[in-house]
């Protein structure tokens, strides 16, 4: 019998890696766009309060995310924060509470930065 593998041990795919690669860009620019206006933050609140009560999110990742915001006032600290590159800040931002920070378009630039530069092409 095989011993059993635990998850902490387990390599990170080169599928994942490169998911996580792409999720954390999205996240630079939900910061950028967080910290140049703070008009959206009471919804991401409001959205954080939701999904715990819905049981959706175990306590610990509440207590996480709650903090994170909460420093939004030091940009610094907000920023390294959000933007960790460790696993529980990786496994969270998989299952981020800021969606709708970046508009439809904004999200298709970032991931598609060639489909962009067609589309610009297209246009001329």
């Amino acid at each position: 019998m095989k011993p059993r593998r635990t998850g902490r041990n387990r390599p990170v795919s080169k599928q994942l890696d490169a998911a996580d690669q792409q999720i954390l860009r999205l996240h630079q620019a939900m910061v950028d766009k967080l910290l140049a206006d703070r008009c959206g933050l009471p919804a991401i609140y409001q959205r954080l309060e939701q999904r715990y009560q819905a049981g959706q999110l175990r306590h610990s990742a509440y207590i996480h995310w709650h903090s994170i915001l909460d420093c939004i006032d030091q940009p610094e600290l907000f920023r390294r924060e959000l933007l960790d590159d460790g696993e529980r800040m990786r496994k969270l931002r998989r299952r981020t509470i800021l969606s709708g920070i970046l508009t439809e378009q904004e999200r298709i630039a970032l991931l598609y930065p060639e489909q962009q530069s067609l589309s610009e092409l297209h246009k001329q």
